[in-house]
């Protein structure tokens, strides 16, 4: 969606929340509006970090999130966070994260944008966009990031993202968008999978 201020002639730091209701009402449908993570979620940034960080040679590992945007804020559902060098057994475990670690001020980050423009956002250098830096340079030591919007098929809405976020300049080229839009598929058919609650009845 645009993003162009006609009043100030600029373009807005943070777009606009427009799905904001309807994409609340799905998370609510399908038990995501509770903010919980979810092993499988954990399990396929783990994979996806692992994979990534083979694919574009980092040794330092990447972040990598299934992020679930809710009101005003992002839950990581699924979060990877390396420590040290390399992978295996010197990985942080997905248990260990920390739960504050899971959240983020939706003005923070680049997975509002890549939601704004419904498709792939690769920053080979996240300081090449300096309007949209902020906390998570900080938060998370980026330097670089990827990620892909979650649409659900049925209804048009984005949910999130699956990202991933280094801790050095990347180059991500066409087959790391290819990677990243496959996690993100595999998540939308696991979202696609749980089964829908209905709304509760409304008081009249």
């Amino acid at each position: 969606m645009p993003t162009f201020d006609l009043a100030t002639g600029r373009h807005d730091r943070v777009p606009a929340d427009d799905e904001r209701i309807p994409r609340l009402e799905l998370l609510q449908r399908k038990g995501l509006l509770v903010d919980r993570p979810i092993a499988r979620f954990d399990a396929l940034a783990r994979d996806a970090a692992h994979e990534a960080a083979d694919l574009v040679g980092n040794p330092r590992g990447l972040l990598a999130m299934v992020n679930i945007m809710k009101d005003g804020y992002q839950y990581f559902a699924g979060m990877y966070v390396p420590v040290g060098t390399g992978g295996g057994e010197s990985q942080a475990a997905a248990a260990d994260t920390a739960p504050e670690e899971r959240y983020m001020e939706r003005t923070s980050g680049w997975c509002v944008h890549t939601m704004d423009r419904r498709k792939a956002l690769p920053l080979n250098n996240v300081f090449d966009q300096p309007r949209w830096l902020g906390k998570a340079v900080h938060q998370l030591g980026a330097r670089t990031y990827l990620g892909t919007p979650l649409i659900d098929e049925s209804t048009d809405i984005v949910l999130g993202t699956v990202c991933f976020v280094g801790r050095e300049t990347t180059n991500w080229g066409r087959q790391g968008v290819s990677l990243i839009k496959n996690y993100a598929a595999q998540a939308m058919e696991y979202i696609d999978q749980l089964p829908d609650n209905p709304p509760p009845p409304s008081e009249h």
